[in-house]
């Protein structure tokens, strides 16, 4: 297992954000077209991530579309981001939330609880099903899912559909990075505690995962 301070990167990733640093700096210069080229690579990714967060995928739209007029109304004043997917997804987030909370979609207006929606399906259901393996243990799958909280989920989906390491996951879900690896611990170990499908399938995903050995207090 990788050391947790290690971070093997592919040529092709090295140039994806080589890419993405340069579509940054020309869009914050007025450019037009990078604007529009970097709108085209992350908007399915971004509205992907925002249904899960919020079923509505209208108001979903909405909030994009105020993010993108953001972005370029305030193109100048923004910073330099590291990852470039990594500040529009908790953009993305912060928007939703508070544009939620605004129109009292939440139950809680003084904090963000564990009463937002967020629904993901993540590794291992594609493993299972590219393994044809059978819908009863899909349906266990499913029931093990819902029992996870929606921080749990919206963490699994970061790491494991979006491949994103914990220090993105914590600044896209505004938490500490020993948090970001708890939640995606505990999470694993309650499905491995509850569902005991084929023994590589489990495995499978701690090994994925990375973790440095256990949770952080």
């Amino acid at each position: 297992m990788l050391n947790q301070n290690t971070k093997s990167f592919r040529p092709s990733e090295a140039l994806l954000w080589q890419e993405e640093a340069d579509l940054w700096q020309a869009f914050k210069q007025g450019d037009r077209k990078a604007f529009g080229s970097m709108l085209d690579m992350y908007y399915p990714l971004l509205l992907n991530y925002g249904v899960r967060f919020q079923n509505d995928r209208e108001f979903v739209k909405d909030c994009l579309h105020d993010l993108i007029l953001d972005l370029w109304n305030h193109r100048e004043k923004l910073d330099d981001v590291r990852l470039v997917r990594v500040y529009l997804l908790k953009s993305l987030r912060r928007k939703l939330l508070r544009e939620s909370k605004r129109l009292k979609w939440f139950r809680e207006a003084n904090e963000v609880t564990e009463d937002y929606a967020f629904e993901v399906q993540f590794a291992i259901e594609s493993y299972m099903i590219s393994n044809e393996v059978k819908h009863e243990d899909l349906m266990k799958l499913q029931v093990n899912l819902e029992k996870l909280t929606k921080r749990q989920r919206e963490a699994i989906y970061l790491r494991f559909h979006q491949e994103m390491e914990y220090e993105d996951i914590a600044g896209i879900m505004s938490i500490h990075q020993h948090s970001a690896v708890n939640l995606v611990y505990e999470a694993l170990k309650l499905l491995r505690r509850n569902w005991f499908l084929a023994a590589a399938t489990i495995p499978m995903l701690f090994l994925n995962a990375n973790l440095p050995g256990g949770p952080l207090g």
